[in-house]
């Protein structure tokens, strides 16, 4: 058993709660975040995207209760803004909180006894390793301390970047990530540093800045110097997509990239990472999907003799709690090869 804390109870939180709280191998030990407990207790019970859950939860004396658990549960004004994780059993702490953290941030977990934290969004200092699964989980080691898991976009994208570079190299790539909005958005217009993201998320496309080709291109080396890309958000709550063009180095047809794809999907490496379809689906159709991407084989589309252009689609918050979680127990069996 791995005790793991969870720092952040904010949509993805939410996500990573619902994965955890059940589960024996991979332990929820302690949540914390700084809303009201009334507040968090509500939408733990409730969510919009999530649905009721379905076992009944509540939250006293600094404890929440749920399926027969009783789990330490810091929130309000007076909470720690770091538990002291050691005592608490936790081995690993999950930073769900989506800020922008520094490494003296991370320290910050370490110096309260955790043994390792995982960051789920990207830091601005290089952290110890930057690691997603099913492109670079070979370089796991358990001297990692502080970790960052990317982004949903790179999870979505990497794989399958680096799926087509392997098959047919890639000389240029350019892609769009099409992603749901988030609670970085808003209602209504309001005045933003961000003018674009300050717009009313659900009446408007939005034009953002990806941050995503660096970190693939840093996970992929052949794709150095060779991706670019940006993204919008658009008036959906759930379901993005990555509709990725490539220049290749050999000739394509749509049957050759799709099969390369598909043969992927099956194979030992990739599976439950990327996902590949054949029917016509749409965004709300991989909502709860735990893939990292999933293939739109039906939107597949090339020009000779080497230009493809290819469609995966991804749910923002589920693919990416799974693959985190299966970051944690990647370095608890590396650690366990090692002892």
């Amino acid at each position: 058993m791995i005790g793991v804390g969870l720092y952040g109870l904010g949509r993805l939180g939410r996500s990573l709660f619902r994965r955890l709280y059940p589960r024996e191998d991979v332990r929820l030990l302690a949540l914390q975040d700084a809303a009201e407990p009334a507040a968090l207790e509500y939408l733990l019970r409730f969510d919009t995207r999530l649905g009721r859950l379905p076992e009944t939860l509540s939250v006293r004396d600094g404890h929440l209760y749920v399926a027969g658990r009783s789990i330490p549960f810091f929130a309000g004004k007076d909470a720690p803004e770091v538990p002291r994780w050691g005592e608490l059993g936790v081995h690993t702490v999950l930073d769900a909180t989506g800020a922008t953290r520094s490494r003296r941030d991370a320290e910050k977990h370490l110096e309260a006894g955790a043994r390792r934290v995982v960051l789920l969004s990207p830091p601005s200092e290089p952290p110890d390793a930057t690691i997603v699964i099913g492109v670079n989980e070979d370089s796991v080691d358990p001297a990692h301390r502080i970790v960052s898991a990317a982004t949903g976009t790179v999870h979505c994208l990497a794989p399958v970047a680096a799926i087509l570079a392997g098959a047919f190299g890639v000389r240029r790539a350019v892609y769009t990530a099409v992603h749901s909005y988030t609670t970085a958005h808003h209602l209504a217009d309001v005045p933003a540093e961000d003018q674009r993201r300050g717009r009313a998320a659900a009446e408007n496309i939005i034009p953002q800045d990806s941050r995503s080709a660096e970190t693939v291109a840093s996970l992929v080396p052949e794709l150095a110097g060779r991706l670019t890309g940006f993204a919008v958000n658009v008036p959906v709550s759930r379901g993005s997509a990555v509709d990725l063009t490539c220049w290749h180095e050999k000739p394509v047809t749509v049957e050759a990239v799709n099969e390369v794809l598909r043969t992927a999907a099956g194979s030992r490496r990739w599976s439950g990472v990327i996902g590949y379809e054949t029917e016509p689906i749409v965004s709300s159709d991989v909502s709860g999907s735990t893939h990292s991407a999933v293939v739109d084989s039906l939107a597949t589309m090339t020009l000779p003799p080497g230009v493809s252009k290819t469609l995966a689609w991804y749910d923002e918050d589920s693919g990416y709690a799974a693959r985190a979680i299966e970051l944690v127990e990647r370095y608890a069996a590396r650690e366990g090869e090692a002892a």
